[in-house]
Parts: C-alpha cells; sequence; structure tokens
C-alpha cells in the first residue's frame, strides 16, 4: 500500500512543505553550520575540529540555530491551515484526531531532521577534512535529533494555543533557550536545549567536554521522550476541543 493511502497528511504535509519558503529557511538554517565550519578551516588550519564541533553544538547550535529551524516546520504544519482556513477540510477526513497530529509533527521533523543531518554532515567534512571521528559525527546528528524532536513537537503544541506562535516561538527560544538557560542553573534544566545537549556530551564521552549538570543518556532520552508524547497528547486534546470553522 502506498504512502499516500497510509498516511495521507503525512504525504499531504511532506508535498506543501516541498514547494514551501518555510522550508528554504530551514535549509538555511541547516547551512550556517557549514559556513562556520569554512571560516574556521580558513582562519585557523591547524586549529583543533573536534573542539571546534563541540562548542558549535553546544553554544550554538543546540540554544539558537536548532530551535528557531524546527520552530518553522512545526508552527507551518497547522499554522497555516488555520491562518488559511483550511483545517476544516482536513477535520473532515475519516482520520482520527491523534494521527492528524503525529503524521503533522512527522512531516515537520522528517524534513527539518533531514536537511541537518545534511548540513551536519558536511560540516563535519568541512571542518575535520573529513578524517574526524565517527563518534563526533554520531553524538551531533543524535544530538540534533532528540533537539528536533522536543522542539518539533512543543512548537506544534503552541501553534494550536496562541495565534501568533511563530512569533511567540522566536520569544521563547531567544529569552529561553539562548538567555536564561544559558546563565540560570535552574531554568537551565527545564530547558530542552539541555537534554539534546546531554544526549551530545553522553554520546560522544570525552572527558575532556564537559556540561554542568549533564543528565544520563537514559535519563535524558526518557525525558525527551515523555515530553514529545506529552506535548503531542495535548496537542491532540486542543485539536478535539477546538472550534473550527
Amino acid at each position: 500500500m502506498s504512502i499516500t493511502r497510509r498516511a495521507p497528511i503525512l504525504w499531504l504535509t511532506l508535498r506543501q512543505f516541498r514547494a514551501g519558503r518555510a522550508t528554504l529557511l530551514v535549509a538555511l538554517f541547516a547551512a550556517t553550520p557549514v559556513l562556520f565550519a569554512a571560516i574556521f578551516r580558513w582562519s585557523s588550519e591547524t586549529g583543533d575540529a573536534a573542539e571546534f564541533l563541540t562548542n558549535l553544538f553546544l553554544e550554538i547550535l543546540a540554544p539558537t540555530i536548532l530551535p528557531l529551524a524546527t520552530l518553522i516546520l512545526a508552527t507551518n504544519a497547522l499554522g497555516n491551515e488555520i491562518a488559511d482556513r483550511t483545517l476544516v477540510y482536513i477535520v473532515l477526513k475519516p482520520v482520527a484526531r491523534s494521527r492528524l497530529i503525529v503524521e503533522k509533527f512527522i512531516a515537520s521533523a522528517l524534513v527539518t531532521a533531514l536537511a541537518f543531518a545534511i548540513g551536519l554532515v558536511a560540516t563535519w567534512v568541512v571542518a575535520s577534512g573529513g578524517s574526524g571521528s565517527g563518534r563526533m559525527l554520531g553524538a551531533l546528528l543524535a544530538g540534533t535529533l532528540a533537539g528536533v524532536a522536543a522542539y518539533g513537537a512543543l512548537f506544534l503544541l503552541v501553534s494550536l494555543l496562541v495565534p501568533r506562535a511563530l512569533l511567540v516561538g522566536i520569544i521563547y527560544v531567544l529569552i529561553w533557550e539562548s538567555a536564561l538557560a544559558r546563565f540560570i542553573p535552574g531554568i537551565k534544566m527545564l530547558s530542552v536545549r539541555h537534554f539534546a545537549q546531554s544526549v551530545f556530551v553522553r554520546l560522544l564521552d570525552n572527558p575532556a567536554v564537559r556540561l554542568d549538570r549533564a543528565l544520563q543518556l537514559s535519563s535524558a532520552t526518557i525525558v525527551l521522550a515523555v515530553l514529545v508524547i506529552a506535548a503531542l497528547a495535548l496537542a491532540t486534546l486542543r485539536l478535539r476541543q477546538m472550534n473550527i470553522p
């Protein structure tokens, strides 16, 4: 059975993303680390690529670039349907609300994760000259995937709760994830970035790389999984309660 019949909402959303400007913006975000890597190689040919990649993920990618990029597609997945008043045509289909939410989430997470996977592989190649550690690449990809899943579910929920979800998401990322979580330990433990960073650090398994109050890999994974499930469940509940014109 084709994907158009097994997952019609997923297929429809992927087609919408393919022709949209939002996907191009996500691709630009995903390409930003490659630019940083090129600058690193040009300015310091003998620099430590592993240290550069570690700092790039912990200080720039996880707290800022990744959530902003994920925000774009996650809020577009249902936000555009609501703004264009086309959501009614989707909910009239014989598809459960929970399935609709899950397929929208998978579509946005899949496109975002794919864009960053390509961008991070290119970043790793440029920064290390193609001879870097495979463990580093694996940690980068895993930490990014964890962040995409958690941020994606959270922002999908936000798009159903507030009318200006993109603006609210940008404020949340810049103030909570990028600023407050960087300097206030209590807030850091409540930020998605910390769990994604913990996944990265634990998989990297390098004694020289330290993250304050880093969770064990199993704990970080469980927390992120609970966050994703809870956000999707709340989004489903919200969609059922919405008065769709």
